[in-house]
């Protein structure tokens, strides 16, 4: 460990505030001046690192703002905190915004101050809207970047930067930024990345500054009544499976079946049945590719040449997916949630849920009902509770330890941990449970303001074990937690890897995994970590991934900046900037006005106003997104207009996607070649495997090239 004390001292960092560390020290001088990704373990300062950008990019433009986009409104609170804390600026010059701050204040501050901290959707909506732009920001900062995907706001606030801004700087910060080179090289796209730095715990420039975690597999084999449950539920799921495979929907030697595979077929079928009726969906890139399941148009042939009925595809899917669900709970949880699990299940089948009542009519559902109510359901107990406070004893015991968090998967869960720890340990330890929000009327869950509230009590001591969900994952400053339980593996690496950073942050740390054997417990241990060690070969050889290079830099110039206004002249002006704001939204796509109600209509907000008895407009007329279309034209003017809008819009293209359109281009014979022989050319550029596919799918997606079942189709070149 590092002896003489140093620290990180700056014009616009506070003196003697920031410890001095090596790692962090090189990593800024490597992100000068460059869209920088950096990918650090948690616990090794992404935040600290963040605040010295800052610091960098207020002495190079003393006269711009910064903006630090955080996911959830905790992890702006705490942004927020550490900017008081560390930089030399005035507190008042640093400000957070969220949805609760009413528009016209949201403008006043973002004129008035020089750090704002804030939730994504907050920038993108007022940037959309015209309440300010982002000419004079010298940097944005993306925490948690690995979110930068699809139609997540990061997407729309990067492209804005990069199109308005003179002397654009994106640091997009992450602990796990994907599971494969596809995922890693589309965030290094969204976020226009020209370098990325990795450090590991292994670093020579690391190592003085960390703390080893261990990490226990703790296995446990499940009772003999559980497992014969198991096999007769599994039973049925074997019975309804034949259906599948008898009409060719699933292969039958699968060695394996999981909720995706019903999740992918159910998602075919509806993508299907909306490309026959002529109309394409509005999907990003991301969702378009792993939305199809078969990756052809299969379904739809199978369910034309065996005049299958559609309704019943998707219902069992349905009952398949419940059948799996119950058997992971039963195996990997525990008895009480099975139960509970069941009781669901019984209500739909009395609300003629196919689905549910196929389920419920069958012989295995009464054999399991009839066991459950004559035997004793302590028999039943899982395992996974005895060694869980085993554990809990060790700690407190061996090691004077009482400062841990348990993560599991399910808010049930959660909470009766919380019981029976109590129980257990009597008022020896102090137990809360840590869960999101939730619209549903028998469980609201915690608000964000719950959420700040108790991780404030965790820090002081007042509470000693958090039992939480995933919301406890991402970003969260909680210190001195030396132990970490996982009451069950998670199949991503992202959420493994943020789970376990949660320890050994200022001392030796201890991780825990509870594995029943003979469960969902170990393929999912196995393909967490299998996927992180792919995403750790790719990162430490990112020489493979095809970085941003076309950035062009100029000065920003101050002299364009607008007076200052106030409230009045907001006030005095309302009617007219309301007028600027419609105008400017009317300038935006069909897609992505249809992409934003269409995700507005699958909220929890939509839920809870629709719970509420709000009757929407769509709800009268019977709106569809056909006469939504037709609404959007209406209300934009000349289409052929908003079509050149669209057409000049900069897409960035990496160099292996512009190599592939050349090859179909040059090779092409009336704008046809075979698959193979295309593969065979970009195999000659090293495109190949992984990279392949996912540069040739992105050509394909853009409109440039067509992939038919043997063929590639030369559509257009890039320039």
């Amino acid at each position: 460990m590092q002896t003489e004390v140093s620290y990180f001292n700056h014009p616009f960092i506070k003196k003697n505030r920031l410890l001095y560390r090596q790692y962090q020290n090189n990593i800024i001088k490597r992100c000068k001046g460059r869209n920088s990704l950096i990918v650090l373990p948690t616990g090794l300062g992404k935040t600290i690192i963040g605040i010295l950008v800052v610091g960098k990019a207020l002495e190079k433009y003393p006269e711009s703002k910064i903006i630090i986009l955080a996911p959830t409104r905790p992890l702006v609170s705490q942004h927020k905190a550490s900017c008081k804390e560390f930089l030399n600026i005035e507190p008042d010059e640093i400000i957070s915004f969220t949805g609760r701050i009413s528009p016209e204040k949201r403008m006043i501050h973002f004129n008035n101050s020089k750090i704002i901290i804030s939730t994504p959707q907050v920038i993108k909506n007022d940037v959309e809207r015209g309440r300010y732009d982002l000419k004079h920001v010298s940097l944005i900062i993306f925490d948690e970047a690995h979110r930068t995907r699809g139609n997540y706001s990061y997407c729309f606030i990067s492209n804005e930067y990069l199109s308005t801004c003179q002397d654009p700087l994106i640091l997009g910060l992450t602990a796990s930024p994907g599971k494969s080179y596809f995922h890693i090289q589309q965030l290094c796209n969204n976020l226009f990345i020209e370098n990325v730095i990795v450090k590991t715990y292994e670093d020579q420039d690391v190592k003085q500054y960390i703390y080893d975690i261990d990490t226990y597999l703790e296995f446990v084999d499940l009772p003999v009544k559980v497992i014969e449950l198991s096999a007769v539920w599994y039973n049925l799921f074997e019975k309804f499976l034949k259906f599948f495979i008898d009409k060719k929907l699933l292969p039958p030697n699968k060695r394996y079946y999981s909720k995706l595979d019903f999740l992918g077929i159910s998602r075919d079928l509806t993508l299907s049945l909306k490309y026959e009726n002529g109309y394409l969906p509005e999907l990003s890139e991301e969702d378009y590719f792993n939305a199809l399941y078969f990756k052809t148009d299969r379904i739809r042939s199978l369910v034309k040449e065996n005049s299958l009925n559609v309704q019943s595809i998707f219902s069992y899917c349905s009952s398949f997916i419940s059948l799996l669900h119950g058997k992971d709970l039963l195996e990997s949880q525990n008895i009480t949630l099975f139960l509970k699990f069941l009781e669901k299940i019984e209500y739909k089948s009395d609300q003629d849920i196919l689905s549910a009542k196929r389920i419920v009519k069958s012989e295995h559902y009464k054999f399991i009902k009839n066991n459950l109510i004559k035997n004793n359901l302590n028999e039943y107990s899982h395992p996974k509770i005895e060694k869980l406070f085993s554990i809990i004893t060790e700690e407190i015991e061996d090691y004077r330890n009482n400062k841990m968090i348990i993560f599991t998967q399910y808010r049930d869960m959660a909470e009766l941990l919380k019981s029976l720890i109590e129980e257990r340990f009597d008022s020896r330890l102090k137990v809360e449970k840590f869960i999101g929000q939730s619209s549903k009327t028998n469980d609201l869950g915690f608000s964000q303001d719950k959420q700040i509230e108790i991780i404030k009590q965790f820090k002081e001591g007042t509470l000693d074990i958090l039992v939480a969900t995933s919301v406890a994952e991402e970003g969260l400053d909680i210190p001195n937690v030396n132990a970490i339980i996982f009451y069950e593996p998670v199949p991503s690496e992202i959420r493994l890897i943020q789970r376990r950073g949660r320890t050994g942050r200022y001392g030796p740390g201890r991780c825990y995994l509870l594995i029943a054997r003979q469960s969902i417990d170990v393929p999912f241990y196995k393909a967490a970590d299998r996927k992180e060690s792919t995403m750790n070969s790719i990162l430490l050889d990112s020489k493979q991934l095809d970085l941003c290079d076309v950035i062009k830099r100029e000065q920003i110039c101050f002299n364009e900046v607008s007076n200052k206004f106030t409230e009045l002249d907001l006030i005095k002006n309302y009617r007219e900037r309301r007028e600027k704001e419609r105008e400017l939204l009317k300038n935006r796509t069909i897609e992505e006005i249809i992409t934003e109600l269409d995700n507005f209509a699958h909220s929890e907000e939509f839920k809870r106003f629709k719970n509420a008895g709000v009757t929407f407009y769509s709800d009268v007329i019977g709106l569809d997104k056909l006469k939504l279309k037709k609404s959007i034209l209406k209300l934009k003017g000349n289409q052929k207009e908003n079509n050149k809008k669209m057409t000049e819009r900069k897409i960035y293209l990496n160099n292996n996607v512009k190599t592939l359109i050349k090859i179909a281009k040059t090779y092409s014979i009336d704008g046809k070649m075979s698959l193979s022989d295309f593969k065979e050319f970009a195999e000659e550029e090293d495109i190949i495997e992984k990279k392949f596919y996912a540069h040739f799918n992105q050509a394909c997606y853009l409109g440039y090239l067509k992939r038919n079942t043997d063929t590639v189709e030369f559509i257009m070149d890039y320039d």
